[in-house]
């Protein structure tokens, strides 16, 4: 087996950093917050259709 010096992996694209860096670059930090920042979006736009659908189906409950 290969004695690798000790390393750890880029956050976005997965390169060997230095165990104090969590991104390889500029390019690979900025992806990721975009990533973060799509998933937060997609996570409240699906949390606010589950609290609307819930609603809906509570009202069509009581009127039906």
């Amino acid at each position: 087996m290969v004695d690798l010096p000790d390393h750890d992996h880029c956050r976005y694209c997965g390169c060997a950093v230095p165990f104090e860096q969590a991104y390889c670059s500029m390019e690979c930090y900025e992806n990721d917050q975009k990533r973060i920042r799509k998933e937060k979006v997609r996570d409240t736009a699906m949390a606010v259709t589950a609290v609307v659908g819930a609603a809906v189906i509570l009202v069509a409950g009581y009127v039906f």
